[in-house]
């Protein structure tokens, strides 16, 4: 994280993203052309209510809102002080880059690098970046193990396909909350721990690691034990964080409830819905492809064929992946680059 403040993803590597993710969501789409009556799932699309859409595209904003206030008291937690709009500027640049990467690893890097050209130095980036990011990352867990402890029956879809990527998604969180704990707990053990695990996987041929990487995992053990010290001293206001990360996340999930509505459905509860988009979110926000393009459509059919019925589940995720994917991306980029606009021409007065 350290290295990645005067970095940003480079414009080839996000129009390689982009592409990708819009060959797999062609390729998705055919699929259903072909599979199921085109005409009547368009239909029924068009058919949906519409308060109930904008209602769910509302929910972005306040996602997009809840994490600039993460940052912003993060900040002040430094006795640095930003503007809210700034802060709206990071988190639309993270949620942008966060959306279209694989497995959601440079949306950070591209925040941290907005940061960085505004001035704000290093360490306070990467201490505010390390916590937020363990914020987020503790509150996807508190919100599905809550949703199993609720429904366990969520996780007997009978799918293979569900039940493994569930289990890599929830080793994967549980690995990287492990480590914020470490490095929170026992900071020596991290400055050992996380370069020694990337040297452990440079044995395997089928990692290509160089030494910068190395270099790179050594600096990140040594951000995440910095961000811990300001942990100790402040333990109730990233609590505080941690709670607005999960409502943020909370209201993420929830863009699927107001989908729910919109085709006029009632059966199921929002704390059901939520919990179910919580699982899903587990299964595919960490696997390796931009966007998780194709997993996260395939999950959402098993996981919701039951929720929306056999006629309305292939519309309903259509409908759910246009909310919270693309009009995701256009707000978040909208946010971006509005902010990096005024913020140019703010510097050139």
């Amino acid at each position: 994280m350290h290295n990645s403040q005067g970095k940003k993803p480079s414009s080839k590597l996000t129009a390689v993203y982009i592409g990708i993710i819009a060959l797999i969501i062609i390729g998705v789409a055919v699929y259903i052309a072909v599979k199921y009556d085109a005409v009547e799932v368009l239909s029924t699309i068009k058919n949906i209510d519409p308060v109930f859409v904008l209602l769910g595209i509302s929910m972005i904003f306040f996602q997009l809102y809840s994490e600039a206030g993460c940052l912003k008291i993060l900040f002040s937690l430094l006795g640095r002080k930003i503007s809210f709009f700034s802060a709206s500027g990071y988190a639309g640049t993270d949620l942008l880059y966060s959306n279209i990467s694989p497995a959601q690893l440079a949306g950070l890097p591209a925040a941290g690098y907005s940061m960085y050209k505004d001035g704000i130095d290093t360490p306070s980036a990467c201490n505010v970046l390390a916590i937020y990011s363990m914020c987020n990352r503790i509150a996807v867990v508190i919100v599905a193990t809550a949703a199993v402890c609720i429904f366990p029956l969520l996780l007997s879809t009978g799918s293979a396909l569900f039940i493994s990527l569930f289990i890599y998604g929830s080793v994967v969180n549980l690995c990287i909350v492990a480590v914020f704990a470490i490095a929170l707990f026992a900071p020596s053990f991290a400055r050992k721990l996380i370069p020694g695990t990337v040297r452990f996987f440079t044995r395997f041929k089928i990692f290509r690691i160089t030494e910068a990487t190395v270099e790179r995992s050594v600096q990140s053990a040594e951000d995440y034990i910095s961000a811990s010290r300001i942990i100790r001293s402040s333990p109730l206001t990233v609590f505080a964080v941690l709670f607005i990360c999960i409502v943020k996340r909370i209201i993420n999930f929830s863009i699927v409830y107001f989908a729910y509505l919109a085709f006029g459905l009632r059966n199921e509860s929002f704390i059901y819905i939520v919990s179910v988009q919580s699982v899903l979110a587990v299964s595919s926000e960490s696997v390796p492809i931009p966007g998780s393009a194709g997993v996260a459509e395939n999950v959402f059919t098993i996981l919701y064929s039951g929720v929306f019925g056999p006629r309305l589940y292939i519309p309903a995720m259509i409908v759910t992946r246009a909310l919270n994917f693309f009009a995701l991306l256009v707000v978040s980029g909208a946010h971006s680059l509005l902010y990096s606009f005024m913020n140019r021409k703010e510097k050139q007065k």
